[in-house]
């Protein structure tokens, strides 16, 4: 059992088989390109086998190295995560976090969440990343952030995931478009006059779900990159749009002669906080989502722009 593997050749492993190229993956680590070749010559010698089958100037993983990668994965998590249990143990909340938000999320409360968390942990250094659903799962999984905070209902299995807020959809219209009074189901609105946002965002999906909305004739085919957009459909009297609580709390409408008019009080987006299962850091996690959690909430609540 004395020769094992090292930490530093198991991250280069994983750095050579990220970007499938030896001087790349020497440019991510911060050394020579011959340091890395000779280092992973050395892990394949230690383990007795081949991990990489390299002709010219391409490279390819064997059957073994691929596993040995995911391994590799497990095994830099795992360390990781004693080094991050023994320093939240000793400081609660202190040191860098990566936090992930969608954008659906972040044009709203990004700004205000990080002035509160520097007022609130005034040890924490709080780095926001803005990305898709998707994206952000990703480099959660990968250890490129330590949280994220998306709109829920989504494909969060693989990690720890905490409801820290609902956010409530609004029906958005002109002040002088008309609807159906007494508007009980939305897939009564006249044809093609539902505005939405481009189903990469999962706010359409979120907003076709909970307000009971199927792809009937309501739903006009246009579909927005952004939410500038969609409302400047709405503002021209194209039709209406549902959005959350959280943008109208945050003044998307302030000068604009549009309304929001609440829908069923079961239309509503989850925000989560997410992080791996595998984390040392769970005392700090369950501590931000607490509060930073209360303070999400407060956004989403509020009554302001809303008429009945």
């Amino acid at each position: 059992m004395n020769n094992l593997p090292s930490i530093k050749q198991l991250q280069y492993l994983i750095a050579v088989h990220q970007h499938q190229h030896f001087g790349r993956a020497a440019e991510a680590c911060f050394i020579g390109q011959s340091t890395l070749s000779s280092a992973i010559q050395n892990l394949e010698e230690t383990l007795g086998c081949q991990l990489i089958e390299r002709e010219n100037r391409s490279l390819m993983f064997t059957d073994v190295g691929e596993e040995v990668v995911e391994r590799a994965k497990r095994i830099i998590g795992d360390t990781i995560s004693v080094v991050e249990l023994t320093k939240s143990f000793k400081h609660p909340l202190s040191g860098k976090l990566v936090l992930g938000i969608i954008p659906t999320i972040a044009s709203f409360i990004a700004a205000p969440l990080y002035r509160f968390c520097k007022d609130a942990f005034p040890e924490l250094q709080l780095v926001l990343v803005e990305d898709t659903s998707d994206r952000l799962l990703d480099k959660l999984e990968q250890g490129h952030i330590d949280m994220g905070m998306l709109a829920l209902p989504y494909r969060t299995e693989k990690f720890h995931t905490q409801v820290i807020a609902r956010d409530h959809f609004s029906l958005v219209r002109h002040q002088e478009y008309q609807v159906p009074e007494q508007l009980d189901d939305f897939n009564v609105l006249p044809e093609q006059s539902v505005f939405l946002l481009e189903r990469e965002h999962c706010m359409t999906d979120h907003a076709l779900s909970a307000c009971h909305l199927n792809r009937s004739a309501c739903i006009n085919p246009f579909e927005a990159a952004n939410l500038h957009t969609l409302l400047s459909m709405v503002e021209y009297q194209n039709g209406v749009t549902f959005l959350p609580q959280m943008a109208l709390n945050a003044g998307i409408l302030d000068g604009k002669p549009m309304v929001a008019t609440a829908p069923q009080p079961d239309a509503y987006r989850e925000i989560g906080l997410l992080w791996r299962k595998t984390t040392g850091r769970i005392r700090d996690f369950r501590l931000f989502s607490d509060k930073a959690g209360e303070f999400v909430a407060q956004h989403c609540n509020d009554s302001k722009g809303v008429t009945q």
